[in-house]
């Protein structure tokens, strides 16, 4: 695994946040993106996001993403920094997956600035007004 991909002790690795109250989630991946500060200055924040029907391949893709250091912030949906070879490597093997066989799948690999991070909104279960509106909590989703 390379480097830049050490979790925080807050983030086990292959811990998926799926599970968590929102303010945890938040709490957690805060966290994460500090220890991500350390990376190298040619390193890329990006979110990978897939609708996969087949089970096997769906969590097969899921385990290939953690094994890369992908952070799994919900069922179908990874948060990753890394250098740019890291990136291109995972988007071509994400390609040679979904056309290993016929499908109707999707897979985005989405280069996120990470200042627009700041910028992003809370909505859905367990949400509280504050958490969205509150400077350093606001994260997504």
């Amino acid at each position: 695994m390379y480097p830049s991909f050490k979790k925080s002790s807050e983030i086990e690795e292959g811990k998926s946040l799926m599970g968590l109250p929102i303010e945890e989630k938040i709490d957690s991946i805060e966290k994460w993106l500090i220890t991500q500060k350390n990376v190298k200055d040619r390193s890329m924040l990006y979110m990978v996001m897939y609708d996969i029907e087949d089970n096997k391949v769906r969590t097969q893709v899921a385990k290939y993403l953690i094994k890369k250091g992908c952070l799994r912030i919900q069922k179908s949906v990874y948060l990753a920094k890394s250098n740019r070879t890291l990136y291109t490597e995972i988007t071509e093997a994400l390609k040679d997956i979904n056309e290993m066989y016929e499908n109707e799948d999707s897979i985005f690999v989405l280069p996120v600035p990470e200042e627009k991070f700041a910028h992003m909104k809370a909505f859905g279960k367990n949400v509280e007004f504050e958490i969205v509106t509150k400077p350093k909590n606001v994260l997504f989703f």
